[in-house]
C-alpha cells in the first residue's frame, strides 16, 4: 500500500506542469488547396482548425491520431509563450481524444508511434495515448526509441553524485530497466546507425555497437571533440549558423564543447572506416578490434569527410567544427589518402588555408573539387596536387555555400511548361549566400546566374512522381518532368500512407494523394 501511495505522489509531483483535461474545440472543414492538371479538377483537403498556433505536430498512421502541441507566438512573431496545450485528435472520427495544459519551460513532449513521452527535469513519463493518463515514470533521458520492439535507450539518472554515463535499456510498455552499461558521452552523441532490427552503431566518443535487447556490444573509444576550448569559441563566436546540409544528429554536452570532430562512417562486409580527432581507423565490424589506424595531426584535424577510391581512402579535412549550433574555424584543411587494406599513407597535402574552411566538395572523375567561401580549387586525385583555383568576388556574389543542382529544378520556357533538373555532366552549379545559383563551365567561369527564389527544390518522390517546391507552391511532376498537379503547400509537409499532412499557423491539412496519383500503394516517408 505504501509503495502504491508513493508512486501516486511521485506522479502527481511530476505532472504539476501538465494539468488535467480541459475542453477545446476544433473546427472541421474542407479547403481547396490545388489542382489536378490532367483532369482539371480541384484538390481538396480536410482542414482541422485549432484555437491556438500549432507549435509541433505528429501523426501516427497506426492509430490515426494526431498529437498537436499548441503554443502562442508574441505579436512581433519572435517570442513563444511558455505555456500551451497538448491535444490528441482522432483524424478518422474527427474528435478530440484529450487536451491538457503544458508548461514548456519545465516540460516537453515527444512521440514515437503510439508511444507518448512527457519529459520533465530528470524524469520521463509515458502517457496513455487514449486518455493522457500516466502509465509509468522513471528517471532517465531518452536518446533512442525502437517503435516496433517498444524499447527505449537513454541515460539513467543516478543522483548528483552518481555516474552520468550509465546507458540503460527501457521496456516502454512497463518502464522497467532491461539492462545497464557504461557509455561515455563527454563529446555528445553524433550519430545513430541502425544495422538491423535489434542492433545499433552509436557514434559518441568513438563508436559502439549495441544490442538494444541485451545491452551487449563492443566499444571503440576515441576523441570526437575538444572540451573547454574557450579560446577558439571566443574567437569564433560570430560563426555561421549550422546549415541544414550537415545531416548530423547531435546531442551536445557542455557549454565549451567543440564537437563533431569526426568523419562520416563507411562500411563494407567486414570493416568500418571512420576518422576522429585522433586517428583514421579501420574497425572490425564483428568485434570492434582495430585492424589499422593512422595518427592524424592534433592541431589540424577537424570535421572531415571520407570517400573510397578503388583500393584507397581519401580523407577531406575541412577546417571547421561545431560549437552549440554554430560552425567555428577549427583546425586546417588538408587532404589525406591511405591504403584501404593497410592504412599506409599514399599522399598528404596541407592546403595552407588558415581560417578558410572547405564548405563543400564534389568528386568529378579523377578530380576533387573543393569549395571555399571565396573560391573553388580543383585537386587532382591522380597527381595529388592542386590543378587550378578560381576566386569569386564576395562583394558581387557573397560567400560560396554549396554545390547545388542535384535537387534543384527550373521551369522551361516552352509551351508544355516542363521542368528541368538544374544539373548536367558538363557544368557545375554553386549556391551563394546572396541567394544566387551560379552556372559554371569546367574551368569555373560563370555562364549564367539564377535567382534561387525562382528555382524549385525537390521535397519528395513517391511512385516515380517528384514533389518540387518554391516558397508556398508545390508542383508534382511525372517521370518526364511534366507537371500533373499543383498544391499550395510549403516545403515542410509530410507524406504518410499516400496522405499529405501540413501544419500552417493554427490549422492541420490532410490531403489524400489519390485525388492526384490515382494509386492505392502505401509508401511512408
Amino acid at each position: 500500500m505504501k509503495n502504491n501511495i508513493t508512486i501516486l505522489i511521485s506522479l502527481f509531483i511530476a505532472l504539476n506542469s501538465f494539468s488535467q483535461n480541459i475542453s477545446t474545440e476544433v473546427l472541421n472543414k474542407t479547403k481547396i488547396v490545388g489542382k489536378n492538371l490532367i483532369q482539371q479538377k480541384d484538390i481538396v483537403a480536410n482542414e482541422f482548425v485549432f484555437n491556438e498556433r500549432i507549435y509541433r505536430s505528429y501523426v501516427d498512421s497506426l492509430t490515426g491520431y494526431a498529437t498537436l502541441q499548441l503554443r502562442k507566438l508574441s505579436k512581433n512573431g519572435k517570442v513563444l509563450s511558455l505555456k500551451g496545450l497538448v491535444v490528441v485528435y482522432d483524424l478518422k472520427n474527427k474528435s478530440v481524444k484529450w487536451t491538457k495544459k503544458i508548461d514548456y519551460s519545465m516540460s516537453s513532449i515527444q512521440q514515437y508511434g503510439d508511444i507518448l513521452i512527457l519529459s520533465k527535469g530528470n524524469k520521463i513519463i509515458r502517457l496513455n495515448i487514449e486518455n493522457g493518463d500516466p502509465m509509468w515514470d522513471i528517471k532517465n533521458d531518452l536518446y533512442y526509441v525502437n517503435i516496433n520492439k517498444k524499447i527505449g535507450v537513454g541515460y539513467a539518472y543516478n543522483g548528483l553524485t552518481g555516474s552520468i554515463h550509465t546507458l540503460e535499456g527501457i521496456n516502454l510498455n512497463t518502464g522497467e530497466s532491461l539492462w545497464q552499461k557504461e557509455l561515455k558521452r563527454d563529446y555528445g552523441w553524433n550519430k545513430i546507425i541502425k544495422t538491423d532490427a535489434s542492433n545499433l552503431l552509436i557514434v559518441a566518443g568513438g563508436m559502439h555497437s549495441l544490442n538494444i535487447e541485451t545491452g551487449s556490444g563492443w566499444d571503440y573509444e576515441t576523441k570526437t571533440g575538444k572540451k573547454d576550448y574557450t579560446e577558439t569559441i571566443a574567437k569564433n563566436v560570430g560563426g555561421l549558423v549550422l546549415g541544414a546540409l550537415t545531416g548530423t544528429y547531435v546531442v551536445s554536452s557542455g557549454s565549451n564543447l567543440v564537437r563533431d570532430v569526426l568523419s562520416n562512417t563507411i562500411m563494407d562486409s567486414t570493416n568500418i572506416y571512420m576518422a576522429s580527432k585522433e586517428k583514421l581507423a579501420c574497425i572490425n565490424k564483428s568485434d570492434g578490434t582495430v585492424t589499422w589506424s593512422y595518427q592524424l595531426p592534433d592541431e589540424s584535424t577537424s570535421k572531415s569527410s571520407l570517400i573510397v577510391r578503388d583500393s584507397s581512402l581519401v580523407l577531406i579535412n575541412k577546417g571547421y567544427a561545431f560549437w552549440r549550433d554554430k560552425t567555428i574555424d577549427f583546425g586546417d584543411p588538408f587532404i589525406l589518402e591511405v591504403n584501404k587494406l593497410t592504412g599506409a599513407e599514399i599522399a598528404f597535402k596541407n592546403l595552407m588555408e588558415k581560417d578558410n574552411p572547405i564548405v563543400d566538395y564534389k568528386v568529378k572523375n579523377d578530380s576533387l573539387l573543393l569549395l571555399f567561401g571565396d573560391k573553388i580549387t580543383c585537386f587532382s586525385l591522380q597527381d595529388k596536387a592542386i590543378k587550378y583555383t578560381k576566386t569569386f568576388d564576395s562583394e558581387t556574389y557573397g560567400n560560396l555555400t554549396f554545390f547545388s543542382g542535384d535537387r534543384l529544378y527550373t521551369k522551361n520556357t516552352d509551351p508544355e511548361l516542363h521542368y528541368n533538373l538544374l544539373s548536367d555532366s558538363t557544368h557545375y552549379f554553386v549556391q551563394t549566400s546572396k541567394g544566387k545559383t551560379l552556372k559554371l563551365d569546367k574551368d569555373f567561369n560563370e555562364l549564367k546566374t539564377f535567382d534561387f527564389d525562382n528555382l524549385y527544390l525537390i521535397q519528395n518522390t513517391i511512385n516515380g512522381h517528384k514533389f518540387i517546391n518554391q516558397d508556398n507552391s508545390t508542383i508534382i511532376l511525372d517521370s518526364n518532368n511534366k507537371p500533373i498537379g499543383e498544391l499550395s503547400l510549403s516545403f515542410y509537409f509530410r507524406i504518410i500512407n499516400n496522405t499529405i499532412y501540413e501544419t500552417n499557423e493554427n490549422s492541420l491539412l490532410e490531403i489524400d494523394l489519390n485525388q492526384l496519383l490515382n494509386t492505392d500503394n502505401s509508401d511512408e516517408f
